[in-house]
């Protein structure tokens, strides 16, 4: 009892000491509670001691927890936090079962609960971007082309994101919409069968599932959901039917809802206390980032919202400061701005990622300080709808590839009435490069080397739009770019973005075997970049940028979550913040009385909770402006500015005043623990620079028919031991039956694919008689594992785990596909039996069978090579975390798919 007793004070109190209010919410035992935690409450603390105080203090498994984040990147510093708490209060043992509990989104939920249960397992995930490629391959067939083609397919995707957030019925639509409905099941009938989901089609799907068979769930005791003010009426009922059985701990800010317009409805957060009659709701009002005249601040403009809550309390001591500045123009305010920001830097007071300025819209606003910041040198990350194209660099090749279709033309904004076209497309192109890479000058002859490109690629001299974009870059020295510069470095990682641009396309025209035809694709393209891509693509997010000192300039939607010890909010005048597009009607495929359409197209008091996040991103500064010149207009002050701010609180400049110092002290917080997939290790392992293109910088691959053979392998067999051991099929029958259903490749031409299929069912079957012994001991199939390991945890998926009477034994399936050396592949059985033992499981043996001769090989899991293998992998994981990319030819660049555009590569 004495020593429960001190991990609960512990768990209150170390590293520092949780509020009153944080302690109730942590120790409180109702099955459901609701926090009200407002701006910098510290609710991630919160939430991570409410889940240490689980697993110590009440000693629930960690398999019954379930932590839905409202991002990937919040759940990475959660779990952080979880490690290094319950390490620090004496719970090694239980660390090593970490990755038995669930913390990530609720889409990376629903995708696990698909895949283990339902029959989704080789399905893949569709993105936003992706999914936008993927109709406007498909849209003609739903009938949704002839004028305005790439609007109609992005009007349909919005209404049937509405269909599927708000829970619309069938019947429902059969009766008031029967032709959306009709276009809805023929677009899920495309879906399926390329083995493809969606975001919001996976949520439907595993709320329908579950409805039938909650008891699939009945090992979650509690339920833990962040950000609860922006889930939509389906993650709302999906969240119920999880919580059926078990505790459900919510948090959430209605001040901070920003997501009304993509179908959040705060009012879930309102209702829970009704649905659950039981809850206690404790309400968090400390704030611990920001100081007082800024909480002051952002309390009184709350005091406008529609519905009212208790004001934040400041927990620093500090007054900070808050200012007023109005320019002349936008050009002034982006200097005014980069000279307060220069000085600071000059004077040693803070760095450039202390520092954040944040717009309603980086479109509208951003291209000042773009402008100003490149002229000045001042480093600059840009986020926002927008801010891959805010690029010089990236409209280079975005205009040259327009410029593979003979009627292409460009428009550097789509609501600009003048365009370019022809070859001037090409020369404006030139002078992007030129602006965007000063240090990198391009040939002398370029002109006529891109009309060479542009000439070979209409004549088929290239087999992929992959292959067609490294051979641009190549064209444009890409190779003399210096990715230990950071300006250089930027560059780099957002052609990696531009690549997935191409590889969304491609992979969507791809799909079926469909053939090339590059004057139908080169147009395809054009559209889908000029309808679509120019406006929705954001700067390569990649990790190894975080680690680039730089001002960040993004949307306040982007900023949420976020801080800085300076903030700057431009542009506070009229029409720009609160948004000209405020309540201006949308266009849906369905009658708007059957849903609640005003949520989606705003109102002033979403943009009233939009500016009340911005002001409290500002921990030790806050700088707003406005200008009282735009173009040929006098411009008025935003109402937020000129009514709704107490200006008692506000320290105006003149035109001479320059900003305080704003000194920051960083105190250096733990970086957030990363996660690896033992691939990952070992390409990084294989050269460390092929890692930083592939896994940070996110360069993609070509497109081959190929793709998804040893996946598909993979499946098959899994299924085949599912059959076995659920059905008492034979090995033979199993492995027969399993690819007979599931065999599938994307990208295979019906003639291709039957050849490959039948090849398949004659290896897997040749494996299944000589290993029939080993089919009927498996114990799993496709097993994730997660384990910790260094400040890192490392997770995978076993293909099979085998059972005797001795123990467990690993075993790796090995196709030809598969571009990594036995010892690489024996590495990863080495990691998984090591990750077992880590968790108490009695793996002591390990093996790769290689499918295509169906043989099999054992490989060494005695305990030193263990020891020697994992020291291998912490090796790499410190590399990674340390950002040594140092590039390492050798045999290795034979199989790199990056070796066209690798400046290191070995010559032979």
């Amino acid at each position: 009892m004495m020593q429960q007793n001190q991990i609960l004070e512990d768990i209150l109190n170390n590293p520092h000491k949780l509020s009153d209010s944080q302690k109730d919410a942590v120790v409180s035992d109702n099955q459901h509670v609701r926090i009200i935690a407002g701006a910098g409450a510290g609710k991630t603390e919160t939430l991570t001691r409410k889940i240490v105080y689980l697993l110590l203090y009440k000693e629930v498994p960690p398999s019954s927890i379930v932590a839905f984040t409202f991002t990937e990147k919040a759940a990475q510093s959660m779990k952080t936090r979880i490690y290094d708490r319950v390490k620090a209060f004496g719970g090694e043992e239980i660390c090593a079962h970490l990755g038995e509990m669930f913390v990530g989104t609720i889409h990376a939920y629903c995708s696990l609960l698909l895949e283990d249960f339902y029959g989704y397992g080789d399905y893949g995930t569709l993105d936003e971007n992706q999914e936008m490629a993927f109709i406007m391959r498909y849209g003609w067939n739903l009938n949704l082309g002839g004028k305005g083609y790439a609007s109609n397919c992005r009007q349909f995707l919005d209404t049937l994101n509405v269909v599927y957030g708000e829970l619309i019925p069938e019947n429902v639509l059969k009766k008031r919409s029967p032709d959306f409905l009709q276009k809805m099941k023929g677009y899920e009938d495309l879906l399926n069968q390329n083995k493809l989901l969606t975001f919001n089609l996976m949520i439907n799907i595993a709320i329908e599932e579950l409805s039938k068979n909650p008891s699939k769930l009945e090992n979650v005791k509690h339920l833990i959901v962040d950000e609860y003010q922006d889930i939509n009426r389906a993650q709302e009922q999906l969240i119920q039917l999880i919580g059926d059985n078990s505790n459900i701990f919510i948090v959430g800010d209605p001040r901070q809802t920003i997501y009304q317009w993509r179908g959040s409805d705060e009012r879930c957060f309102e209702e829970f206390e009704v649905k659950y009659p039981d809850t206690k709701t404790i309400k968090i009002t400390e704030n611990r980032r920001s100081t007082k005249l800024i909480i002051e601040l952002a309390n009184n403009f709350s005091d406008n919202f529609e519905s009212t809550y208790p004001h934040m309390s400041p927990t620093r001591k500090e007054d900070g400061h808050v200012f007023l500045k109005t320019l002349e123009d936008e050009r002034q305010e982006a200097e005014w701005i980069a000279d307060q920001i220069e000085t600071h830097i000059n004077e040693g007071s803070c760095k450039y990622s202390d520092i954040g300025i944040l717009c309603r819209s980086v479109n509208t606003t951003g291209p000042a300080f773009i402008d100003v910041f490149r002229e000045r040198r001042i480093p600059l990350m840009i986020g926002g709808k927008v801010g891959l194209f805010r690029r010089d660099e990236i409209k280079c090749v975005g205009k040259l590839f327009t410029w593979l279709y003979d009627d292409a033309f460009w428009k550097d904004n789509k609501y600009s009435k003048e365009s370019i076209e022809g070859e001037d497309i090409l020369f404006s192109a030139l002078d992007d490069w030129a602006e965007g890479v000063p240090d990198v000058p391009l040939p002398d002859n370029i002109a006529e080397s891109l009309l060479q490109w542009k000439e070979s690629v209409l004549k088929g001299g290239f087999n992929t739009f992959i292959d067609i974009f490294y051979s641009l870059l190549n064209l444009l020295n890409y190779k003399k770019l210096n990715p230990d510069d950071p300006n250089h470095a930027v560059i780099m990682a957002n052609m990696g973005r531009f690549s997935s641009l191409i590889t969304d396309y491609e992979y969507a025209n791809r799909l079926g075997g469909r053939k090339k035809n590059w004057e139908r694709d080169v147009k395809g393209l054009f559209w889908f970049i000029h309808s679509y891509a120019t406006s929705s693509y954001e700067e390569q997010p990649a990790d190894d940028l975080e680690s680039i000192d730089a001002v960040q300039l993004t949307t306040v939607h982007q900023a949420k979550g976020l801080e800085w010890a300076l903030v700057f909010i431009p542009a506070l005048v009229n029409k720009r913040f609160p948004s000209i597009m405020t309540g201006r009607t949308r266009h849906w495929d369905i009658p708007k009385d059957l849903f609640d359409y005003d949520r989606y197209e705003g109102d002033i008091d979403s943009e009233r909770k939009l500016f009340y996040v911005a002001l409290t991103r500002a921990k030790n500064t806050l700088v707003l402006s406005k200008f009282t010149r735009l173009k040929n207009s006098e411009p008025n002050a935003s109402e937020f500015v000129k009514e709704e701010l107490d200006h008692s609180l506000i320290e105006s400049l003149s035109s001479r005043d320059y900003l305080p110092l704003c000194n920051v002290t960083n105190e250096g917080e733990n970086e957030d623990l990363q996660t690896f997939a033992t691939n990952e290790l070992i390409t990084y392992g294989q050269c460390p620079y092929m890692y930083r293109l592939n896994n940070v910088w996110g360069y993609k691959t070509s497109v081959k028919e190929l793709i998804g053979y040893g996946n598909t392998l993979h499946f098959c067999l899994r299924r085949s031991a599912e059959l076995i051991r659920d059905k008492g099929m034979s090995p033979i029958s199993a492995v027969a039956t399993s690819v007979d259903e599931n065999f599938f490749l994307p990208y295979a031409s019906p003639k291709m694919f039957d050849k490959l299929k039948e090849g398949a069912k004659k290896r897997l079957i040749q494996f299944a008689k000589k290993h029939s012994d080993d089919m009927v001991r498996i114990k799993e199939v496709e097993s994730r594992i997660e384990f910790p390991m260094q400040k890192a945890t490392v997770v995978g998926r076993v293909d099979v785990i085998l059972h005797d009477d001795q123990g467990l034994e690993v075993r790796d399936y090995k196709t030809s596909d598969v571009v990594i050396s036995d010892e690489e592949a024996a590495l990863q059985v080495q990691l998984y039996t090591a990750g077992l033992q880590k968790i108490g499981e009695p793996a002591d043996k390990g093996s790769i069978s290689y499918l295509e001769n169906a043989s099999t090989s054992d490989v060494d899991v005695s305990l030193p090579t263990l020891e020697n293998k994992e020291n291998i992998a912490e090796s790499y994981i410190d590399g990674i975390t340390k950002r040594d990319f140092t590039p390492c030819p050798g045999e290795i660049c034979k199989k790199c798919n990056y070796v066209n555009i690798c400046k290191y590569k070995r010559n032979e």
